[in-house]
């Protein structure tokens, strides 16, 4: 007996939807709440993909003395109620994302999400865009371990019910690739996020929605249930 098998798990941030301006926003007012100076959009690019924590002990480390031990957990916190605020406000999906999400659902595809940003506010985004009927798992950087740890994706893929067949983690920066690397996933980099791919060697997309027309066309693998006669 035959049956399509394909698991996908995102990264969210710079590789679904563009938050770099809702980002920038909110790490900025905690900066100005701290009278330190404000980044620019392409500054703080450069300091995202490894959580809240790690976002502000490197705004801080740019803007001045570096945050003392333990006071960047509060930092964190602080941005993170900034950000919660509205989440969706001035982020937008990339372009094909939302078709091709939806597409991917209707050929079989079980998808979810693996970020490290907090999860309440990534569950907020999902649901804002109206995603949450296609992606119905998302594991945050607050509930368990942060990527690159492997096991944040094991929890997703486990949550989604995978079984054997096509596993996949997407996502746009070295944190991603090595993330799938150590968990045994196959790895696809979108060149348009906020990261670089390193000296990973895996398949690789600039435009999304040739990405999608990609994950369309191979399709989930067909599984054959053990005793069933091939076809």
């Amino acid at each position: 007996m035959k049956r399509l098998s394909g698991w996908a798990v995102f990264d969210l941030d710079g590789t679904l939807v563009d938050t770099l301006d809702e980002i920038t926003a909110a790490l900025n007012r905690v900066l100005i709440r701290h009278r330190r100076k404000v980044l620019g959009r392409e500054e703080v690019r450069d300091l995202v993909g490894h959580g809240p924590n790690t976002l502000l002990e490197r705004a801080w480390s740019r803007t001045g003395l570096a945050a003392k031990r333990g006071e960047a957990t509060e930092l964190a916190d602080e941005y993170s109620t900034e950000y919660e605020r509205n989440p969706a406000g001035m982020s937008r999906p990339y372009p094909g994302v939302g078709a091709g999400l939806q597409r991917l659902q209707q050929l079989g595809w079980k998808m979810g999400v693996c970020t490290n940003k907090h999860g309440e506010a990534a569950r907020e985004l999902i649901r804002e865009l109206g995603w949450d009927s296609w992606i119905r798992v998302i594991v945050s950087g607050d509930e368990t371990f942060r990527k690159p740890d492997p096991r944040p994706l094991w929890m997703a893929l486990r949550r989604l019910g995978a079984v054997p067949g096509r596993h996949l983690f997407i996502g746009d920066s070295e944190v991603d690739l090595l993330t799938a690397q150590r968990a045994g996933v196959e790895a696809v980099f979108l060149g348009h996020g906020y990261g670089q791919a390193g000296g990973f060697q895996v398949r690789s997309f600039l435009d999304p929605v040739d990405f999608f027309r990609w994950m369309a066309q191979s399709g989930p693998r067909v599984v054959v249930k053990r005793g069933a006669r091939r076809a």
